[in-house]
């Protein structure tokens, strides 16, 4: 494993096969972040889903911010590295990911700077 910037977590949901659990801080792998597999496999059979499917899994995230939480506090506290086994393109579930987190980061300083 590589060294990054900022905190390390595991979004995917299965633990990757030939990664010792050693290789990551204990509580940095999140299993539950991700969406269901069936929801991925829904947008996957229609890449034209893509904007639903955000709303789908970002309302179902919005409704568990425990789940999702710890990564916040880690940007909050200077960087995150998503860690994951898929393909990393622009419509990926942790492009999705990525992108509901920068929109709670930015909710999240936007409120502060109304203080």
């Amino acid at each position: 494993m590589q060294k990054a910037a900022g905190r390390a977590f595991l979004v995917d949901g299965k633990w990757p096969r030939g990664l010792p659990r050693s290789a990551l801080a204990a509580g940095h792998w999140l299993p539950r972040v991700m969406p269901t597999e069936e929801l991925v496999a829904w947008m996957r059979l229609q890449p034209l889903r893509w904007s639903t499917f955000c709303d789908i899994y970002w309302a179902d995230m919005s409704n568990n911010p425990a789940r999702w939480k710890p990564l916040l506090d880690a940007m909050e506290q200077g960087g995150l590295v998503l860690l994951h086994s898929g393909e990393a393109d622009e419509r990926s579930p942790v492009r999705a990911l990525a992108d509901f987190l920068q929109a709670r980061y930015r909710e999240r300083h936007a409120e502060g700077a109304e203080a």
